[in-house]
């Protein structure tokens, strides 16, 4: 599955993605700070990676997600 779509079925657990773009920022989808950081470690789980608290305060959009994903992933 790519990282992209990981991501989507997380959040989609949360708030309704079908309309999301990758620069479509997070929160209009309703997400607040501790929601995000729900999402982030689920995402960890399931890739299999880590993000520090420092990383997780910057993400604005889906596309910084999938960024940060796939940059830990490598």
């Amino acid at each position: 599955m790519a990282v992209i779509d990981t991501v989507k079925t997380i959040l989609g657990k949360r708030v309704d993605v079908s309309s999301l773009s990758e620069e479509g920022k997070l929160v209009d989808l309703g997400l607040d700070s501790l929601d995000l950081v729900e999402v982030m470690i689920e995402i960890e789980e399931e890739v299999g990676v880590e993000f520090s608290s420092d990383e997780i305060a910057h993400l604005v959009t889906l596309k910084d997600v999938v960024d940060l994903v796939n940059s830990k992933s490598k």
